[in-house]
């Protein structure tokens, strides 16, 4: 005869494997996703000349339609937006004494319960003296 204490241990195995399977679990039961916050563009940016990170001083922004979304610096070598906003997006970042930087038409997707991440790398490149 089993227990209320063993019922209950028997029963929150699986649904503690269902909570850490995450999102995009197969069509056997319930999704369950993670609280995690995902942004959907990473750029790493750099000094194309010398390949340090320079993304402190540089400002950008994700374009889609009449969406606007400015870029957070994150370190000396990232920038990050579109946090778990799906979209096309075209990309500008601009530094001072260095060209602007463009990536038109980048993808985010998403599923059921976040954005997938897509990187880029920025090669900032010096404006001609």
């Amino acid at each position: 005869m089993l227990t209320k204490s063993t019922l209950a241990k028997r029963l929150a195995i699986p649904f503690a494997a269902a909570a850490l399977a995450g999102c995009g679990d197969d069509s056997t039961g319930p999704i369950a996703c993670t609280e995690e916050f995902r942004y959907g563009i990473t750029i790493e940016v750099r000094d194309g000349a010398t390949g340090a990170g320079a993304a402190v001083g540089a400002e950008g922004s994700l374009t889609e339609g009449s969406y606007v979304e400015e870029l957070m610096v994150f370190g000396e070598d990232t920038m990050l937006g579109a946090g778990e906003r799906a979209g096309t997006y075209d990309v500008l970042i601009t530094k001072a004494g260095f060209e602007d930087w463009t990536a038109s038409r980048v993808t985010v997707t998403a599923d059921e319960c976040h954005v997938h991440p897509v990187g880029l790398q920025a090669n900032l490149v010096r404006e001609p003296n």
